[in-house]
């Protein structure tokens, strides 16, 4: 690669949701957890039949608690709480300098060489680059020309061989 890709990312709260949200989804599609969740839905609602047939009116209540978390309250608290990390982030609301060379990714002058990526998770929104501890979300918005981004997504390719589509 002759020249290097300059890109510039608004680094802002709706982007950060995104990133946060399809990491969340793909872990869970591709953890143990999941199931782990299932039985936990299934437990709680033999409790509400359980209650409801013995008259068990503490464990009604405890499984109907639960169960209302579950759908209805866990990813609302969640994005309450990723919205708090954000704004305690310090390129929070800020205009990052992306520049992709031979040797890795820098944000802002600072380089991470590719072999820090575990992995690339593409998806219609955007490309999530994992390095295990930290990622890097970066919205399909950001690219203006479709040559542009299709160079991008030839670059990750080839330089991270962990690369999985994700809808």
């Amino acid at each position: 690669m002759s020249d290097n890709m300059k890109l510039e990312l608004r680094w802002d709260e709706e982007t950060f949701m995104q990133g946060a949200k399809l990491a969340y989804d793909y872990e869970m599609k591709h953890s143990w957890r999941r199931y782990v969740g299932w039985l936990f839905i299934a437990m709680t609602q033999f409790g509400v039949v359980g209650a409801i047939r013995y008259g068990a009116n503490g464990l009604l209540l405890i499984s109907t608690i639960l169960v209302s978390y579950w759908y209805f309250l866990r990813w609302p608290l969640r994005r309450s709480a990723l919205k708090r990390f954000f704004k305690k982030l310090p390129n929070a609301g800020k205009t990052i300098k992306i520049e992709a060379q031979e040797g890795g990714i820098c944000l802002d002058g600072v380089c991470v060489p590719w072999s820090s990526f575990r992995r690339v998770i593409a998806s219609s929104n955007g490309y999530l680059l994992d390095m295990g501890d930290a990622s890097l979300y970066l919205p399909r918005s950001i690219f203006r020309y479709s040559e542009s981004r299709n160079g991008f997504v030839a670059l990750l390719k080839e330089n991270i061989e962990n690369y999985r589509r994700f809808e």
